[in-house]
């Protein structure tokens, strides 16, 4: 029997990619940090890259294209007590237009220990024209860890206009419990065990030729990429700092502490060096350490 005849024009079938990778770091018995947990799941490999002493390097690299329409990546993150785990990518994230059915995902959820810092300072999402994507970001801090994060967003590749984009970024830090509130005898309740947990950044961002607005200049003022760095928790060691706005950039301070910086560019280098005009001030190259710390 020979096999059905194929159209030539026909849209070619493929698979959609569910993948969720796992990265934990931990001090030793004497201060070392060391990865307790690393799992790769094809197309997120994270990678150590260096590190020593308390802090570890790791890369992530793309073991595949895209993400493609329906894709749902993802990475899990827990950076245990007094570790310093700092994530960057070798290369930008390219989300395309596909088959299959809703948009691609890349999904980002970590946990930060007492005394810990996590940066995750990755290369930017380049959204190509037909694409649509969601990345979603879920921190949570210790009452005294400390973060900085990094997200650029590049609408389209040179020459095309970009696709659709919706982005999440949601930042909470655990508190101790506080004394017990009393009733009206005077007598207090059963306390409620476990941390309190307290919003320092919620934010959320659609970009793409479908919203309404979008190039005028209440959004992106006919700008191709957009991005910011959070640098946030209660231990950053940041003096109060004041509210800034320069060139297409400004600085948002959070009652966390912490400082959050936005841009506006009309590319990838124009827009890191932007967010660095005001984020390097603070957080120095944003390399590894914290300014006066580790």
């Amino acid at each position: 029997m020979s096999p059905p005849a194929v159209s030539p024009h026909a849209a070619p079938s493929r698979t959609t990619v569910r993948a969720r990778a796992a990265l934990q770091v931990e001090l030793d018995g004497g201060g070392t940090a060391r990865i307790t947990e690393l799992r790769a799941a094809v197309p997120v490999l994270p990678r150590r890259t260096g590190g020593s002493g308390r802090v570890v390097v790791v890369h992530l690299v793309g073991g595949a294209g895209g993400p493609l329409a329906g894709d749902d990546l993802g990475l899990d993150i827990v950076v245990g007590a007094g570790a310093h785990l700092v994530v960057r990518s070798v290369a930008a994230t390219v989300a395309l237009p596909g088959h299959g059915a809703g948009p691609s995902t890349f999904a980002l959820r970590a946990q930060v220990g007492p005394a810990a810092t996590l940066s995750f300072l990755p290369e930017p999402t380049v959204v190509a024209r037909g694409a649509r994507h969601r990345m979603t970001t879920e921190i949570i801090l210790a009452a005294d860890a400390r973060l900085r994060y990094r997200e650029e967003i590049i609408l389209g590749r040179f020459g095309e206009p970009g696709g659709d984009l919706e982005t999440s970024l949601r930042v909470d830090v655990d508190q101790a419990p506080g004394p017990a509130p009393t009733t009206d005898a005077g007598t207090a309740p059963d306390p409620v065990p476990g941390p309190r947990r307290r919003p320092l950044l919620h934010q959320e961002l659609r970009l793409g030729p479908r919203v309404p607005g979008v190039a005028g200049p209440a959004v992106l003022a006919g700008a191709r990429a957009v991005g910011s760095v959070l640098v946030a928790g209660p231990a950053t060691g940041l003096e109060p700092v004041t509210a800034a706005v320069g060139d297409s950039v400004a600085l948002m301070p959070l009652a966390g502490p912490g400082v959050l910086v936005c841009a506006l560019a009309d590319d990838a280098l124009a827009l890191r060096r932007r967010l660095d005009s005001l984020a390097g001030v603070l957080t120095g190259s944003l390399a590894d350490p914290f300014p006066g710390g580790s």
